[in-house]
């Protein structure tokens, strides 16, 4: 299972992300930060998952989460992340 976070490293893409590695401590979470895109690489990584704001968090290839998630969507996340 592959996880990633897009973060523009704004308060609420560090708040989202706090909040991840809070409920799943033991999911590998890669992070692509805006400020590390120097040579286009992420931006064309975001293109290619389809991922259009961030923060955005994309589990083996798909876009599961937009935004500072719920915790309805957590539980969903969660179930998700049991099955992968």
């Amino acid at each position: 299972m592959k996880v990633e976070f897009f973060s523009a490293e704004c308060p609420l893409c560090d708040k989202t992300l706090q909040r991840l590695h809070h409920h799943f401590p033991d999911v590998e979470i890669e992070v692509h930060r805006s400020s590390e895109c120097k040579d286009g690489s992420c931006c064309a990584l975001a293109a290619q998952y389809d991922v259009k704001a961030v923060p955005s968090l994309v589990v083996n290839g798909t876009v599961v989460l937009v935004g500072l998630p719920h915790e309805h969507e957590l539980e969903s996340l969660a179930t998700m992340l049991r099955q992968s």
